[in-house]
């Protein structure tokens, strides 16, 4: 499981194995006790140190709505950050919730982006933003759960949350 030193201790709980399990599948349940740690932090009490970027606080903040498969919250975040970073969590939304399209539109809005490269450089046969959210929109149509996908959403978002993250702090 991943670590984030950059994260409070409240936080830091917040990212669990009980939590990437559930992250985007249909029906996920939050992790146990989420939205009341959730529901009671703003985006300065996500990090153990003075946030420089507030900005990417936001997205560390709508990263973790998400991470708990709250998209509405998440949503209402992202949206008012208007940065490849908020496109990128928007994006990301809007494809776990099944809109495909719109989730296509706010990849665009990504432009290049360091995380591509990450993830480029980790997932077999390379990375495209277009490619994996043809492959989520297979999978929600399909009976069978594609466990590939599963790990290719759970390491987006790992690399995305990192990135805004220590981006986000001194």
């Amino acid at each position: 499981m991943p670590s984030f030193p950059f994260l409070s201790t409240a936080a830091s709980e917040l990212i669990s194995e009980e939590a990437f399990h559930g992250y985007g599948k249909t029906g996920g349940a939050a992790a146990q006790g989420g939205l009341e740690k959730l529901s009671s932090m703003g985006a300065a009490d996500v990090f153990n140190a003075s946030v420089i970027d507030d900005s990417m606080a936001e997205c560390c903040l709508s990263g973790l709505w998400l991470l708990h498969n709250f998209l509405d919250r998440s949503h209402s975040i992202s949206q008012d950050i208007h940065s490849p970073e908020g496109s990128y969590w928007h994006g990301i939304m809007h494809r776990m919730e099944g809109d495909f399209g719109n989730s296509k539109y706010w990849g665009r809005q990504v432009g290049p982006h360091p995380v591509f490269e990450t993830l480029d450089e980790q997932i077999a046969g390379g990375w495209s933003y277009n490619n994996f959210v043809d492959a989520c929109q297979q999978a929600a149509s399909s009976s069978t759960p594609d466990p590939a996908v599963h790990e290719t959403a759970v390491a987006e978002w790992v690399a995305l949350f990192e990135y805004c993250g220590t981006c986000a702090v001194a």
